[in-house]
């Protein structure tokens, strides 16, 4: 089983005296391979950290949950242009994770063969740790700093 968890994202376009909020989508978060009574401990108290861990509100943005279930492991979560985070309670701490294909639906320079992407998630939507990944379609691993001297290079 695994929990799947929404989010809608909205920004402020207004300012703080005078919001004017639009809705820019949101993310898809999963937590893996849940054990019987993982899944009974969410049915019975539901998030309330991950909730805490993900949701935010300032002047210029928020994000909050808008639902959660839990499904079996082998459920579709998302459109296929989509990837979800994966949340993994590692040491104590939530980290998230995913892995962009820049395939059909992506955004990325076309010499990018994928992005992951991993931080160490805080309150509030706070993120520590973050770290980025490129795969090249070379094969060749890039962070972001040696991906913005490989380009600048090359220009």
């Amino acid at each position: 089983m695994k929990i799947v968890i929404q989010t809608q994202f909205c920004e402020n376009y207004g300012d703080a005296n005078k919001p004017y909020w639009k809705f820019k989508g949101g993310e898809t978060y999963v937590v893996p391979n849940l054990s019987p009574a993982q899944v009974e401990k969410v049915k019975t108290h539901g998030i309330p950290t991950l909730t805490a861990m993900i949701e935010y509100s300032n002047d210029g943005s928020k994000e909050y949950i808008i639902g959660f279930n839990v499904v079996e492991d082998n459920k579709v979560v998302c459109e296929e242009w989509e990837t979800p985070f994966e949340l993994f309670w590692e040491e104590g701490r939530w980290v998230a994770r995913r892995t962009v294909e820049n395939g059909e639906f992506g955004y990325m320079r076309s010499d990018i063969a994928s992005k992951s992407e991993q931080y160490d998630m805080m309150m509030e939507g706070g993120r520590e740790k973050y770290s980025a990944m490129y795969t090249m379609r070379t094969g060749e691993v890039l962070t972001s700093q040696e991906l913005e001297t490989f380009y600048r290079q090359a220009a």
